[in-house]
């Protein structure tokens, strides 16, 4: 796969075989013109170099999206990426969403750029959504309708949702004999076997879930997404020595 290969090309934040065994963050530099012709002027893409001394942008196209221009500090969107470990677990986040200085709403990927367990940098593109936020709302009102009209009820089914998996969580508390209210601390198997009967139960597969298990759980959310990789693992396991004993 490309990504093995990119993984094994890498040695302590250069890329061997590249130009001389070239720095990764200068190797990924050059990348930033050619996405932000190929992509248009609608995207951003920008380079953000995060090893110590730097924790800034160093590259950046189409900057007239959203204002900003080499040197620029990180956003707080971007630091908290860096602080909240997601990029332990995943090498990229798609479809987040951004904001402008305008206020303009943005549609952002980030590619997180690491070495030997380390976060160097993060690749990102921002797709500037406006026009089309613009559009629907035009075809809207060629119906008679607003984007107003349609809120109440998108946020009536994400509340619904969102009570659902509380309830879930409260129930599965229950089950265990944990008041939901508990101050002392959980053993990592009282977590481990709660995430389990949650995952069983689908509470995970709401969005925003996550954030209130951590909470009960008296966790943070990186916390519960590794005992939560934690349970996938051993599910898997049991499913493999299940179908090798023939049962």
């Amino acid at each position: 796969m490309i990504i093995n290969s990119y993984r094994r090309g890498i040695d302590g934040g250069r890329i061997r075989g590249f130009n001389g065994n070239m720095d990764i963050m200068d190797y990924a530099a050059l990348m930033v013109d050619f996405l932000g012709r190929a992509c248009g002027e609608n995207c951003e893409i920008v380079l953000q170099d995060l090893r110590e001394g730097r924790m800034c942008i160093t590259a950046i196209a189409n900057g007239h999206i959203s204002g900003r221009a080499v040197g620029d500090p990180l956003t707080p969107l971007a630091l908290r990426m860096v602080t909240g470990g997601i990029w332990k677990k995943q090498d990229y986040v798609c479809g987040h969403r951004g904001k402008a200085r305008d206020s303009r709403i943005l549609r952002s990927s980030t590619f997180f750029i690491k070495a030997e367990a380390k976060l160097l940098g993060m690749l990102s593109i921002n797709v500037d959504v406006s026009r089309y936020i613009n559009l629907s709302e035009g075809i809207l009102a060629l119906g008679g309708l607003s984007p107003e009209s349609q809120k109440p009820a998108a946020e009536n089914r994400k509340g619904s949702l969102i009570g659902h998996a509380e309830a879930a969580i409260k129930s599965v508390l229950e089950e265990f004999g944990i008041a939901e209210n508990k101050r002392e601390s959980f053993t990592a198997e009282e977590r481990l076997a709660i995430v389990e009967r949650l995952m069983d139960r689908g509470a995970f597969l709401i969005r925003g879930s996550v954030s209130g298990a951590a909470e009960k759980l008296r966790c943070s959310e990186a916390s519960l997404y590794r005992y939560i990789g934690a349970v996938k693992k051993r599910k898997a396991l049991k499913n493999r020595e299940r179908k090798n004993s023939g049962g």
